[in-house]
C-alpha cells in the first residue's frame, strides 16, 4: 500500500532519472479497455484498500504499463517503478521461491529504493 500512495501523494511525482512516475499516468492506465485497475482505484481511492494496491502492482497492469511504453515514451519510469516494488512485493509473498532468489529480489529493489 505504501509503494501505491507513494505515486497518489499530494506530490503526483516520483523522479526517476531522467524519467519520472505521476498520477497522471496511473490514471491514463485505468481507463485502457484492457485496464485491470478501476478507475476508483486512482480517483478518489480508500489508502487502506489492499486490493486496489494490488490491482497497481499487478502483472496486467505491468503488462498494460509495458504496452502503453510503445506509444509514450515518458512511461519509462512508471514502468521501473512498478516492476522494482512489484519484485519487492513478490520476493516477501510468494512461497516457492528460494530464499538466496529472496534476497536477490529484495537486494534489487533496496539497492533502486
Amino acid at each position: 500500500k505504501t509503494g501505491c500512495n507513494a505515486i497518489m501523494s499530494g506530490a503526483h511525482l516520483l523522479t526517476l532519472g531522467s524519467s519520472t512516475a505521476r498520477f497522471e499516468q496511473l490514471l491514463k492506465l485505468s481507463n485502457l479497455s484492457n485496464s485491470v485497475m478501476y478507475r476508483h482505484d486512482v480517483i478518489k481511492l480508500d489508502r487502506q484498500d489492499d486490493g486496489a494496491a494490488y490491482c497497481v502492482f499487478c502483472s496486467g497492469n505491468l503488462q498494460n504499463c509495458h504496452e502503453a511504453h510503445d506509444t509514450e515514451e515518458d512511461i519509462r519510469g512508471l514502468f521501473v517503478y512498478l516492476f522494482i516494488m512489484s519484485e519487492l512485493i513478490n520476493s516477501y509473498l510468494n512461497c516457492e521461491i528460494t530464499p538466496l532468489k529472496r534476497i536477490k529480489m529484495s537486494m534489487t529493489s533496496f539497492f533502486f529504493l
